[in-house]
């Protein structure tokens, strides 16, 4: 399960260390691709990247709207593997549009990973949790 939020550093060639609590449930490979946030980027597992694929089959293509979900993952989605430090490389174009520098965000969430940029992360999570479960009616 892909839980907690790590921090580490991005180097000049655009590589950072996956953090230690998540390689051994990314496996030897993975997607990196963007994510549904603007500034953000997801790693999936092959096996969830797989469930999502499958999810985004379902979409009838005959709709503009979900072509372009399609698009929006599948083309700047990456197969990734990391290299023998626990280090991955994202490519600059995916760096770009995430605004990552240097401090990198890694976080959780169950079945991927976020990736943000520390200074992104940090405005996304000034929403209102509260406000946010009210609005899908769960109850904690």
């Amino acid at each position: 399960m892909l839980i907690g939020k790590y921090t580490n550093t991005l180097d000049a060639k655009g590589r950072v260390f996956v953090p230690a609590a998540f390689r051994g449930d990314l496996g030897e490979q993975f997607v990196l691709t963007r994510g549904s946030e603007e500034k953000s980027l997801y790693i999936y597992p092959m096996d969830e990247w797989e469930n999502f694929v499958q999810k985004l089959q379902q979409l009838p293509t005959s709709k503009k709207t979900s072509r372009m979900i399609i698009r929006h993952f599948c083309a700047n989605a990456t197969n990734c593997t990391m290299d023998n430090q626990g280090r991955i490389l994202i490519p600059q174009e995916l760096r770009e549009k995430a605004e990552l520098k240097k401090e990198v965000v890694f976080i959780g969430t169950v079945n991927k990973i976020e990736i943000w940029s520390a200074d992104n992360i940090q405005t996304a999570e000034a929403e209102d949790i509260d406000e946010l479960l009210e609005s899908l009616d769960i109850d904690f």
